[in-house]
């Protein structure tokens, strides 16, 4: 049977620890750390697929032209009439492991709070690590492999398992300098650095984000979608003569990977999914972010209250920032299969092209009346 015994998660215990170090007694220098174990929460979505697609209640039905295989017209896949045309293929059920538990993660971290001299800036300094297990992901356990391309079960075509093979890691450093400067001054500034790597990013992936090969989940283990070397802020709040304040804010980042694909269903498994061999998942540095916005306030008193006009700006400098979700991520338009290996490659002339950007500059006036 698809669907066997299925067990209970009862063992979600989360021991915590956590602690906090004043070492002179005076706010000056802190320590501070913790460790714990998280559970996560058991997902609807994956139960609710099954439910429809389970193969007794509900399956997912595809046609395949049967000129790509070569057969004769009355097999080829009429598109005015796709339902009744072409050649049935087995169907698509979509299935969660018996025994499905609930993510969990180990996370930790360590940080000091270090103030500078007498002044009002504190620096501060924290590393964080967290490892997730059990984490749900999903694959085509009905896959054989691309090394012996086929069904293991012939009466299916994809078997779709929602699975606890996914796994993550997350490294951080973080550097802040914050506080308040003579004058009333306000300032703010952080850097990140990180890395995040995972099996995938999604247990409801897009077409093109499946495993390049189901039966090699292991081969998935790269960098996370969101997953940004540096990550730059730096604003503050500066009260100037004449009732006014200057708030300036810049933000950077180095950029998200964005995953690198041939298009096309190399390996057979009806998924478009494929890299070539060697590339790994989200192995393409996305493009870098940078904007500085602003905002001037002049206040006026007025009797008993007061009267703020304001102008804020918005990527100021008018910084072209690329999406990286708008990347072409295809590298071919078509080329070789496992099936045949002898099709020559035809490129993709716009591959690595981005075709939208985040906001351009904007700016706008307001005015604020307090009593």
């Amino acid at each position: 049977p698809l669907v066997g015994p299925r067990s209970v998660d009862s063992d979600n215990i989360q021991p915590r620890f956590g602690f906090t170090w004043d070492i002179g007694g005076n706010g000056t220098t802190v320590i501070r750390g913790g460790a714990g174990v998280y559970v996560g929460r058991y997902l609807l979505v994956p139960a609710f697929v099954e439910r429809q697609q389970n193969g007794t209640s509900g399956a997912i039905f595809q046609r395949l032209n049967g000129l790509l295989l070569g057969l004769p017209p009355d097999f080829w896949l009429d598109p005015n009439d796709p339902e009744n045309s072409g050649l049935l293929l087995p169907p698509n059920v979509s299935l969660l492991q018996d025994s499905l538990e609930a993510p969990e993660a180990l996370q930790t971290s360590l940080g000091l709070t270090q103030r500078l001299g007498k002044t009002g800036l504190y620096l501060d300094v924290e590393g964080i690590y967290s490892e997730g297990d059990n984490e749900i992901t999903l694959r085509d356990t009905n896959w054989a492999g691309n090394d012996a391309p086929g069904r293991l079960n012939p009466f299916y075509t994809s078997i779709n398992k929602y699975t606890n093979e996914g796994h993550s890691r997350y490294k951080a450093l973080m550097v802040s300098l914050n506080g308040m400067l003579e004058g009333g001054h306000i300032v703010a500034c952080n850097l990140t650095w990180a890395d995040k790597k995972n099996i995938s990013d999604d247990f409801s992936p897009a077409a093109t984000s499946y495993p390049s090969d189901s039966a090699d989940i292991a081969a998935e283990w790269g960098r996370a979608r969101s997953d940004e070397r540096w990550r730059a802020a730096l604003t503050g709040i500066f009260r100037l003569p004449a009732n006014l304040t200057v708030a300036p804010v810049y933000r950077y980042g180095s950029g998200q990977p964005w995953n690198r694909i041939v298009s096309y269903d190399r390996n057979g498994d009806t998924r478009f999914s494929d890299r070539l061999d060697g590339v790994p998942r989200n192995s393409e540095d996305g493009p870098s972010f940078s904007t500085f916005d602003l905002r001037i306030t002049w206040s006026l008193d007025v009797g008993s209250g007061t009267i703020d006009f304001m102008i804020e700006a918005f990527n100021l400098l008018n910084r072209v920032n690329y999406s990286v979700n708008s990347v072409d991520k295809a590298e071919f338009l078509s080329g070789p299969t496992l099936a045949n290996p002898d099709i020559p490659y035809v490129e993709n002339p716009n591959f690595g092209i981005y075709s939208a950007t985040l906001a351009p500059r904007e700016i706008q006036l307001g005015m604020r009346y307090s009593f």
